[in-house]
C-alpha cells in the first residue's frame, strides 16, 4: 500500500531537514543587532535554494536553528499564538 498523503509529507519534511542539516546551517541566538539577523536570514535563504526547500517547511526548519534568546522568543511567540487561536 502506498504511503498516505500525510506520511508522504512527513517523508518530504524529513528529507528536507536531513539535506539542510548536511549543509551545516548557522545557528541564530538573537540579540539587538538587526544586521546579524539579516546576515543569518540571507545565509538560510541561500541554503534553502540549494536544497530546493518548499516554502511550507522554511519556518519550521529555520526556527530549529534558533538558540538562547531567539529560541526563548520563538517559544513565547508560539505559545501566545496558540492562546489567541
Amino acid at each position: 500500500m502506498p504511503p498516505s498523503r500525510q506520511q508522504g509529507q512527513e517523508l518530504i519534511a524529513m528529507d528536507v531537514i536531513c539535506q539542510f542539516n548536511k549543509l551545516k546551517p548557522p545557528k541564530f541566538q538573537g540579540g539587538a543587532n538587526p544586521l546579524k539577523y539579516e546576515e543569518w536570514a540571507r545565509r538560510l535563504e541561500n541554503l534553502f535554494e540549494i536544497i530546493d526547500c518548499p516554502d511550507q517547511y522554511k519556518v519550521s526548519v529555520a526556527t530549529y536553528q534558533f538558540k538562547e534568546e531567539a529560541e526563548y522568543w520563538w517559544v513565547q511567540q508560539s505559545q501566545e499564538e496558540a492562546r489567541n487561536q
